[in-house]
């Protein structure tokens, strides 16, 4: 009997010594509001990636982390909000059926601040677009985290449109990203895997090319590559 008590002792010391701790992710959504959109369709939709981003699916997993949420707006006025998933217990102490709560709960929370952001800020366009000042700002505070995964995902057709940039214009790009480093420079973002969302737009198809091609080059001048970067209608997962 002891040695059989030994035998489960060291067979359960054997699996939890292979037990991969859980992972934190911050992940950081960027909602482009300065046309007037309208999301809500698109993080209804979304919804259940999010949670695949934090590596948080339908099995109840320990994984865990925070989702800021920044409206692409007023530069003086914006407010984000925060949702948080707590870490969930090890795989011998854990109730799947308790865990997965946590993550539905997590989720609702989730919808629910993202809804209210999206009906403040939908129908009101902006006559400029300031994007890549506040972006370069949270992916600055995002490289500073000791987060296992850093995640930005970026809901815009990235067609700034201020003094540091114009893509609605006929200037050239060239002298674009030294302006934007003055303004904000994000210096490395080999770190942070990066998702542009662009919309489908017929009568834009032209500048949003461009701005996929200007915004490529960007970031991997700070270190991203195509594993890192992408810009795309959808997450690609």
């Amino acid at each position: 009997m002891k040695n059989l008590m030994l035998l489960m002792s060291l067979f359960l010391f054997t699996l939890g010594c292979n037990t991969s701790p859980p992972k934190e992710t911050e992940l950081y959504i960027y909602l482009d509001f300065t046309e007037g959109q309208d999301y809500t369709q698109q993080i209804e939709a979304d919804l259940d990636n999010y949670a695949e981003l934090l590596n948080v699916g339908e099995n109840g997993s320990s994984n865990f982390g925070k989702v800021k949420i920044f409206p692409l707006y007023d530069l003086t006025s914006a407010r984000s909000k925060t949702v948080k998933l707590k870490e969930g217990k090890s795989e011998f102490e854990s109730n799947k059926f308790l865990r997965q709560k946590d993550i539905d709960k997590f989720k609702t929370q989730l919808l629910n601040s993202l809804t209210e952001i999206n009906e403040k800020y939908t129908g009101k366009e902006l006559k400029s677009s300031h994007l890549i000042e506040p972006i370069c700002k949270g992916m600055k505070k995002l490289n500073k985290s000791d987060a296992n995964q850093k995640i930005v995902l970026i809901y815009s057709d990235m067609l700034e449109n201020s003094s540091i940039a114009n893509f609605h214009g006929k200037s050239s790009s060239k002298d674009w990203p030294s302006r934007i480093d003055a303004t904000c420079d994000p210096e490395d973002v080999s770190d942070l895997d990066i998702f542009v969302v662009y919309p489908v737009d017929k009568q834009n198809d032209g500048k949003i090319t461009k701005a996929a091609e200007f915004w490529t080059d960007y970031f991997a001048s700070k270190g991203a590559d195509e594993e890192t970067f992408r810009f795309d209608t959808e997450i690609d997962l």
